[in-house]
């Protein structure tokens, strides 16, 4: 919404100008206007992402809030969601109603940058939060907020910090922290492949949570570079379904694994 309100207001400005210099009696002008509304737009969002990094400068990362729900979460995620927005996707959710009423561990497919910001905004009640590669939780300002919400960082080469994260995920989505999303695959996937070989050790989580499981794919993510400001990007996201708590616990790790890598994969290939 905050997206069309600064488009708004840049294209209503453009047009203003526009009709006081008579810019529409040469068709120059009409490529004036839409120059100005684009210039407009940028405008407006660059001022948005300098407030967004002066709040972020008072997170302190020492001493996170003990709850999500705070001014940071709804700046952050409305700044996300401008962000995202821009990006011109268009994104359908299938199968939403699967979701459990209790906390969660989502797992996903990982084709691009944006899968887990489009999560974070499209499932906003849900209080969800991922679990990122360190490096995402060292960028400048954005680190911050993400921290701030309950996302974790996972150094997969260091042991001690890993175990330390699954013990810290468990504890967030035990205490109703937060939901938490992580991506079994470990990476993006930039290859061919429908899916890259799960680590089953992101499962752990819903082990030690005795949390259920709920399996999600998303489809065309990895497009918007290719066709960004040409035409609207078709988002599909479907919600497979639920490996429950009880199955969660009767199974090992690599058979939860083996069992949501299954699900996606079908759904993928279809």
């Amino acid at each position: 919404m905050l997206h069309l309100i600064y488009l708004g207001l840049s294209f209503t400005t453009a047009l203003i100008y526009a009709f006081a210099r008579h810019l529409f009696r040469k068709i120059s002008g009409y490529f004036i206007v839409g120059a100005m509304t684009i210039s407009g737009y940028i405008a407006l969002f660059a001022l948005h992402v300098a407030v967004f990094v002066l709040v972020g400068a008072t997170i302190n990362e020492k001493k996170l809030p003990k709850s999500i729900h705070t001014f940071y979460r709804w700046f952050g995620l409305l700044t996300l969601k401008v962000f995202v927005d821009s990006f011109r996707f268009k994104i359908r959710i299938n199968g939403q109603e699967k979701l459990p009423e209790e906390n969660f561990l989502l797992v996903c497919n990982h084709k691009s940058i944006f899968d887990p910001l489009i999560g974070i905004t499209r499932f906003k009640k849900y209080n969800m939060a991922y679990i990122s590669k360190k490096e995402n939780l060292k960028i400048p300002f954005v680190g911050r907020y993400m921290k701030a919400v309950g996302c974790l960082d996972l150094d997969r080469e260091n042991a001690r910090n890993a175990i330390e994260t699954i013990n810290k995920a468990a504890t967030y989505i035990k205490t109703g922290h937060c939901n938490l999303g992580i991506y079994p695959e470990g990476m993006e996937n930039k290859t061919d492949e429908l899916l890259l070989p799960f680590r089953p050790g992101a499962f752990k989580i819903a082990k030690k949570a005795h949390c259920p499981v709920a399996v999600m794919t998303i489809k065309n993510s990895d497009r918007v570079f290719r066709r960004f400001m040409f035409k609207r990007i078709k988002v599909d996201i479907d919600i497979l379904g639920v490996i429950d708590r009880e199955e969660i616990k009767k199974l090992s790790t690599q058979e939860i694994s083996d069992k949501a890598f299954g699900m996606m994969y079908e759904n993928l290939a279809a």
